[in-house]
């Protein structure tokens, strides 16, 4: 998606694991989330930012946080179902219950979006 994106785009990604880890995710979970990410940052006018940071914690656990300038679509777009947010919650639920805690939408000021997931992946590693 780098090479997809406008030169003056703000694009930051991390990924941190722990030295040896076994830390093991629902396939694909993610992708809704930064797919977003990508579809409301960035505009072809004014300033556009992604930051997609991955972390895994001591304890088993595991935090996916995306931020984003927020342009979001206008009317007559039409691209994509407008599912995929309602979709990772079902999958949280099927494959994490009472093991997450996902906090999601626009900061304060209306200028990004934010959303946080925390993943306690307990003993199933």
């Amino acid at each position: 998606m780098r090479l997809r994106l406008q030169p003056g785009v703000d694009l930051r990604t991390s990924i941190r694991l722990l030295p040896g880890s076994k830390a093991a995710i629902a396939p694909l979970l993610f992708i809704s989330l930064i797919e977003n990410a990508f579809k409301h940052g960035v505009a072809a006018t004014g300033e556009s930012f992604i930051h997609i940071d991955i972390e895994e914690r001591p304890g088993g656990i595991v935090v996916c946080h995306t931020a984003n300038s927020l342009h979001p679509k206008g009317e007559s777009d039409r691209s994509g179902s407008g599912i995929g947010l309602s979709q990772v919650a079902r999958r949280l639920e099927l494959a994490y219950p009472g093991r997450y805690l996902w906090l999601h939408g626009p900061t304060p000021d209306g200028q990004a979006y934010e959303s946080t997931l925390t993943i306690a992946l307990g003993s199933s590693q």
